[in-house]
């Protein structure tokens, strides 16, 4: 079973699908300012996937990474502590922005996160939850 925070809105239904799998899910809206810091995940918070759906808000392509970045930072102290953390960043298909976004931010994080699963879906919830990939 895996603790999964869907941080901003939850595409699809995605927490009931992921709950009747027997996974522990959050949903944490996004409403900090780009200029204020992002809390979604404390300190002792278990957390062992993020679906980070901060891209699809309808902004510049500099806002959607930025929104996704932030969102994923605030996160990491959290998703370090688990045993396999996963990072879904969700991109709306049908925005080259937010797919762009979610691309930048994805491999740019693999990179300095290599111990953390980071990967790209679009809004669709039954996608998501198979790059979710964890069995409860």
């Amino acid at each position: 079973m895996a603790s999964v925070l869907i941080a901003g809105a939850d595409p699809g239904g995605l927490a009931g699908l992921l709950e009747q799998s027997g996974h522990t899910v959050r949903v944490a809206p996004l409403d900090a300012a780009p200029d204020e810091p992002v809390a979604v995940a404390g300190e002792s918070d278990e957390l062992d996937v993020l679906v980070n759906t901060a891209g699809l808000a309808p902004e510049t392509f500099q806002a959607k990474v930025a929104g996704l970045a932030r969102t994923l930072q605030a996160c990491l102290p959290a998703l370090e502590r688990s045993a396999a953390p996963v990072v879904v960043n969700v991109s709306d298909p049908g925005s080259p922005l937010s797919e762009a976004a979610a691309r930048v931010v994805e491999v740019e994080y693999a990179k300095a996160f290599p111990g953390v699963r980071i990967s790209t879906s679009g809004d669709d919830a039954a996608s998501i939850v198979r790059v979710v990939g964890r069995e409860p």
